[in-house]
């Protein structure tokens, strides 16, 4: 292995946030206990609700969608170069992992027993009769618990840096005492959740494979492979994202800045030739990376680690948040993303004028392997 420098930071509050969790993780823990852990340092207990909302909630993230389970390795890969801080999330569908419980009406704590927590629990009589009271088990839901806790535990390069974050599905399960009888729900935590942070950052990378159909609400703007640093385990592709790549945030920050003006562009009277130069200016700055990547990886310390170039195709689509938002809600009917936005076409939309553009990046699943050299 090859001495690392320092590298920069992305999101500041993530990396904050991500520094002092990892101050208690040892690379013997378990990956289940990694993730655990994870879950329970980002749940508020006093606010019920996600640590430092505030401070999180006013940062905007590149929100991926369509990951398939269990493939967050790949995506945490092929999207360093184009994404400012990658979030990622899994739905509610999965296994529940309860991490805190306490009682919600607080009784008299010096009548009942309490448990690991500290907490009160078990019946209180009042004259001989049960009184009812609410349980509450907070928990959060993913279908791979140590596949999670392996990748946190191998992306923290990238997640110190404030590159990636993980947001865990919150839920809250209460259970209600009554008569001896108990009786009890669950609800999903959705005081933030990845809708909200990609209506705010209008950011997305779709990675369900389905190609994107230009429409009077999809505007492809431009179409290439994508290259990224393939042939390392994730921890070390980390490492060479963060120490070795000055041209990354260069080319995020043109990204930035080049997105804003395409708000613009789609109100032009000369818009598609707008968006064609816009594209081109992209793709500039993305081939430069890849010359970048090939210097980088034919180093000896990088060449090393069996580090090869490889790309994926990549297609920048704008969706006019009209048709994206409705479509957010319904992801889980048959053709995808991309099927529901055509379907919902059909329909009457108002003046393509009246919303903001979403920016979202189409990736393939499959990706190629360049040569050694890049």
């Amino acid at each position: 292995m090859w001495p690392w420098r320092r590298g920069g930071v992305q999101d500041h509050v993530i990396a904050k946030h991500m520094r002092r969790f990892y101050r208690h993780v040892s690379p013997q823990d378990p990956p289940e206990e990694v993730a655990r852990r994870y879950a329970v340092y980002f749940w508020d207990d006093h606010r019920a609700t996600l640590t430092d909302r505030a401070g999180i909630g006013n940062h905007t993230f590149d929100v991926g969608l369509g990951v398939r389970r269990g493939s967050f390795d790949l995506i945490t890969k092929r999207v360093s170069l184009i994404s400012d801080t990658l979030l990622l999330s899994d739905d509610w569908r999965g296994k529940y992992h309860e991490i805190h419980r306490y009682s919600s009406d607080k009784p008299n704590l010096g009548d009942m027993p309490t448990n690991y927590f500290g907490v009160a629990e078990g019946s209180r009589k009042r004259d001989g009769y049960a009184e009812a009271w609410d349980d509450r088990y907070v928990g959060f839901t993913t279908p791979d618990l140590a596949r999670l806790g392996t990748w946190i535990r191998d992306a923290e390069p990238l997640l110190r840096a404030g590159l990636a974050w993980y947001l865990p599905s919150y839920s809250v399960r209460t259970q209600r005492l009554e008569d001896g009888r108990a009786v009890g729900k669950t609800k999903p935590v959705k005081h933030k959740n990845v809708i909200d942070f990609l209506v705010e950052g209008r950011r997305a990378i779709e990675v369900s494979g389905d190609r994107p159909v230009k429409s009077r609400v999809v505007r492809p703007i431009l179409e290439m492979d994508l290259p990224f640093i393939d042939g390392v385990g994730l921890r070390d592709f980390g490492k060479i994202t963060v120490e070795e790549f000055g041209s990354y945030e260069r080319l995020r920050n043109h990204l930035r800045q080049t997105l804003a003006r395409l708000d613009q562009a789609h109100d032009a009277v000369q818009s598609e030739r707008e968006l064609a130069r816009i594209g081109l200016e992209i793709e500039g700055h993305i081939l430069d990376c890849r010359d970048e990547m090939a210097r980088v990886r034919s180093t000896r310390a990088v060449a090393a680690s069996g580090a090869v170039v490889g790309t994926v195709s990549a297609t920048l689509v704008a969706v006019h948040g009209p048709a994206l938002l409705p479509a957010l809600g319904i992801l889980g009917a048959t053709g995808g993303l991309w099927g529901v936005i055509q379907a919902m076409n059909q329909n009457s939309l108002r003046a393509i004028r009246s919303g903001p553009w979403y920016y979202i990046w189409a990736l393939d699943r499959a990706a190629k392997r360049r040569g050694a050299r890049g």
